[in-house]
């Protein structure tokens, strides 16, 4: 393992005394000349870092420098990237990328504690991310211990989908409107949920076994995200506690836009405790005042980039300064709020006076697996995906979608749909590639044929409504594979909801539908006007 000091950038001024006037200290900036900046992981106070700045000033380059450094010198690293930005470095520290949608955190998931301890925990995760109310969050509470009870005596751990059932269950028997109403507002925000992203957990010992990169922009809303981030965090605190981890090596959590965590119980816990079991965080957000308090005042080290709104720019230089000098305070807010793109202002909890780096600048580099998965996100044909990956000029697209297939990130399916036909690929399917290719594939027919539609796919409601002449219509898509009275029974419930129920089905199982369902439409005619004029 690599202790030595990692070079990421220059030191271009510190603060200093200028002299002394009237009794009071002057301050001013000076020139530092041939003076590298480094870090090491295994010094200092703790191991958190806390990265400040608007956005577009070079945070997310200097960030990225820390995680190689950290990554050449042996540590481990867990990236939760919102945006997909650390891509780029996936290589260069040799990261496994995981999609959040689909490589999810079972937020019910014991990790050693109880029921009761775990009911609490999720009811007040999910108050804070919803903001509800204390009569919603009893009542979800209760939801919550119910699931825990029928999901233990069927031997297995509850997800949210079993807890959106409970809800369900507690608004059928509800006596009261106003009870009913607070459930019906629980199973709306709870629905945000109910993705692949919180049905199962991925092992921790993969996580802290090897560098990983989970890519969160598939959860669409900022409650998701949050909910994931934390639901993550809680896991390796209770993996933490269990000692597996504080003998082999550092991990540290780089948490991109962390001030949607806010002053979170589990961000104090790992910022008071983290260093003895070996668990550093890299916080970084555009405003520091929203950052965990705990988490501010254990940093080892502060960085700030460019801050123009005043109240944030206060707030950061009075914490750089230190102090009660306002000279000082004076010097380190004019820096701050004139710092030019790639320069930030660093102040360590054991240095003396803070200094100003020039950070250097970190290539990203085409990931071409990660371009595939994107690609196939909503399933796409091999025409489209050579179109797509153009870009990576000779790369070899058939073996990297052969590794990704052996591995189960991507699945195939071949289609028999018209000018829609062909080998199509998809990287995110909860049912079968069939089945959701399909189904993403006829969404987009229909918008090319003028007819609006949202696809949801998934218990709760149709593959796809599409809406037209003021009316709504129901779409399934059967691969003939589910027993044919469970989709009889399907379609009588979609009554008096929806205008009609479109059924399209494989191809080899048209026959055996088209018998009961007047609005059956064969796959391979989704291009005709057979399909269409369901819809007129």
């Amino acid at each position: 393992m690599n202790k030595k000091n990692m070079v990421i950038g220059n030191v271009v001024s510190e603060l200093g005394f200028k002299s002394f006037c009237f009794g009071e200290r002057a301050w001013r900036w000076k020139k530092r000349y041939f003076s590298r900046f480094s870090i090491n992981p295994y010094e200092g106070i703790n191991p958190h870092t806390v990265i400040v700045g608007e956005s577009g000033v070079g945070k997310s380059n200097a960030t990225k420098s820390i995680v190689i450094s950290l990554h050449e010198s042996g540590t481990k690293i867990a990236i939760l990237d919102p945006h997909n930005e650390y891509i780029g470095i996936s290589k260069r520290i040799s990261a496994e990328i995981y999609d959040a949608s689909t490589n999810g955190i079972n937020i019910f998931d014991l990790d050693g504690i109880s029921e009761r301890e775990r009911a609490s925990e999720i009811t007040g995760m999910l108050k804070r991310n919803f903001r509800l109310g204390e009569v919603q969050g009893y009542t979800l509470y209760r939801c919550i211990m119910y699931t825990y009870n029928v999901m233990s005596a069927r031997g297995r751990t509850p997800n949210i989908h079993d807890l959106i059932y409970s809800v369900k269950i507690f608004k059928r028997n509800s006596n009261t409107t106003s009870e009913k109403n607070v459930l019906e507002g629980i199973e709306r925000r709870l629905s945000l949920l109910d993705t692949g992203a919180f049905h199962r957990s991925v092992g921790m010992n993969e996580v802290v076994s090897m560098n990983s990169i989970f890519l969160l922009s598939g959860l669409h809303t900022p409650e998701a995200q949050s909910i994931y981030i934390e639901g993550f965090l809680r896991k390796v605190y209770s993996y933490m506690l269990s000692c597996r981890h504080k003998d082999s090596g550092m991990l540290y959590i780089v948490i991109d836009e962390a001030e949607k965590l806010g002053d979170n119980p589990i961000i104090g816990k790992l910022a008071a405790e983290g260093r003895k079991y070996g668990v550093g965080i890299i916080a970084v957000s555009q405003r520091a005042k929203p950052i965990d308090n705990d988490l501010r005042g254990n940093a080892a080290m502060f960085i700030s980039f460019n801050v123009r709104e005043p109240e944030e720019l206060n707030y950061i230089s009075n914490f750089i300064a230190g102090g009660n000098e306002m000279g000082r305070y004076i010097e380190v807010k004019k820096a701050v709020r004139n710092l030019r793109r790639g320069y930030g202002i660093v102040s360590k909890a054991q240095g003396r006076n803070p200094f100003i780096v020039r950070f250097e600048g970190v290539r990203s580099e085409d990931n071409i697996s990660f371009s595939i998965l994107q690609a196939a996100r909503d399933g796409i044909n091999v025409t489209g995906l050579r179109e797509v990956l153009k870009m990576h000029g000779d790369a070899d697209i058939e073996a990297e979608l052969e590794s990704l297939t052996k591995c189960g990130k991507i699945r195939s399916c071949v289609m028999d749909c018209g000018r829609y036909s062909g080998v199509w690929y998809i990287s995110e399917s909860h049912n079968s590639a069939e089945h959701d290719v399909a189904v993403k594939m006829i969404s987009a027919h229909l918008l090319s044929i003028g007819v609006k539609n949202r696809v949801y796919n998934n218990s709760y409601g149709p593959d796809i409504v599409a809406f037209c002449n003021g009316k709504s219509i129901a779409i399934e898509y059967e691969t003939g594979s589910k027993d044919l009275e469970s989709t009889v029974k399907m379609v009588e419930s979609r009554k008096g909801k929806y205008s009609k129920t479109v059924v399209v089905v494989n191809d080899k199982k048209y026959k055996e539908y088209s018998d009961r369902f007047d609005d059956a439409v064969r796959l391979s005619r989704l291009d005709s006007d057979d399909f269409a004029s369901k819809f007129r």
